[in-house]
């Protein structure tokens, strides 16, 4: 080997590949056998604390994916749609609204530094600077009772929205950065912010996130700030820009009635009415509605898209429950591994079963769980997923059976 033949050899700990990078090399003891096996006993334990993480999240997500539909039917039923966005009758104070119509705010948002301004409910400057950014690559080759480590660095200058700190660099000195920025990003939200006669709460504004790229036209008060095609540039020059310099775009969301430029955006809230405010509204069921699409809606395809939204994670979170505890199994398992792994074949015969018994088990447990989260509320439905929770079992055991039928008769 040529580290074991040139110990000493300065190349091998720091290679100028030429360019702005660099590689180094490091070795470390490959673990012997008792060391493997002390490593699979901790892994057997991590492994059944991630099996015992993945079943409280699936049966989490199951009572939450029951509460959600719930409240949304209950919603459903109790929703009143509003003849008229511009009245707000005392009658209905207190129950769960249902209205459409165009946004509107009482005054311009405007960004005085830059000399920017626009008839929105937000307007989010967007800050970049251009800074020196460390990429990693690592390689690493197996030497028998050593293992040789090749990590190679290698920069490149880009605009980022957050500070990099060159500190941490392998090679700090020819790569620093600014530790902060000379500006800062912001959001700009509108306080009265309504539909018709009715005033959006905080929440009903977060979720206007329909944002357009604004390009200014005129330049900002400061004559050392560039306007180049919309973009504000803290430079020298923009068109070669220098480690430090800034950059900053502006986006606006929910046009407002009365932009001359811009049509409004129209949206539609289901959220409960308390006089001319539109609050949250909590259902007996456990959840808070409080719902705004941009758009024109009735009642019924807003709540068909949250039962959609809900669906759809419940859906990722039971893969993400089911990945999780395959990952457990194949941890607390791993001690098998480890005491045939240095028998090549057995090895990989061992590792192809184990890892379909892993995906058996965890597949099987994944299914248990679920049904026994819907059993609580939908009995006929809960046991007929426990049913299912079988199958996998069932058509391993077969497989089984069915080979040594085959080996019999051979």
């Amino acid at each position: 080997m040529y580290r074991r033949d040139f110990p000493h050899h300065p190349g091998m700990h720091n290679m100028d590949l030429g360019g702005d990078s660099h590689t180094r090399v490091s070795y470390r003891n490959n673990p012997n056998f008792c060391e493997r096996i002390g490593r699979s006993l901790v892994a057997v334990l991590v492994g059944i604390a991630v099996i015992i993480v993945a079943v409280c999240l699936l049966w989490w997500n199951e009572g939450r994916a029951v509460t959600t539909a719930r409240s949304l039917e209950e919603g459903l039923d109790r929703v009143v749609s509003l003849g008229t966005i511009h009245v707000a009758f005392d009658q209905n104070n207190g129950k769960l609204v249902h209205l459409t119509g165009p946004l509107k705010t009482g005054k311009v948002l405007s960004d005085s530094a830059y000399g920017v301004s626009v008839r929105a409910v937000k307007l989010k400057r967007h800050v970049e600077m251009y800074q020196w950014v460390e990429h990693e690559h690592r390689r690493e080759v197996n030497e028998g009772d050593k293992t040789r480590e090749e990590v190679t660095y290698s920069y490149s200058k880009e605009w980022k929205s957050e500070v990099i700190q060159s500190s941490s660099f392998d090679n700090p000195t020819r790569h620093h950065n600014p530790n902060s920025m000379a500006v800062k990003p912001n959001v700009f939200i509108a306080e009265d912010a309504q539909v018709g006669n009715f005033y959006l709460s905080e929440n009903l504004k977060s979720k206007i996130t329909n944002y357009k790229q604004l390009k200014p036209q005129h330049p900002p008060p400061d004559g050392s700030v560039k306007l180049v095609d919309g973009v504000f540039y803290h430079a020298n020059d923009p068109f070669n820009p220098q480690i430090g310099d800034i950059k900053v775009t502006f986006e606006y969301a929910g046009v407002s009635s009365g932009d001359s430029a811009r049509a409004p955006d129209m949206v539609s809230v289901v959220a409960r009415q308390q006089g001319s405010q539109l609050t949250k509204y909590q259902t007996e069921a456990g959840d808070v509605l409080e719902i705004l699409y941009l758009g024109e809606l009735t009642a019924e395809e807003i709540f068909e898209k949250e039962h959609a939204q809900n669906n759809i994670f419940t859906w990722l979170l039971r893969l993400a429950g089911w990945f999780v505890m395959f990952v457990g199994f194949g941890l607390s398992t791993s001690i098998i591994n480890t005491l045939v792994d240095w028998i090549p074949i057995v090895r990989e015969l061992v590792g192809l079963g184990m890892c379909t018994l892993n995906m058996t088990m965890s597949m099987s447990l994944s299914i248990t769980v679920i049904a026994l989260g819907w059993i609580r509320y939908r009995p006929w439905f809960g046991f007929s997923i426990l049913a299912c929770a079988m199958i996998p079992v069932l058509l391993s055991k077969y497989r089984v059976s069915s080979l040594n039928s085959r080996d019999r008769r051979l």
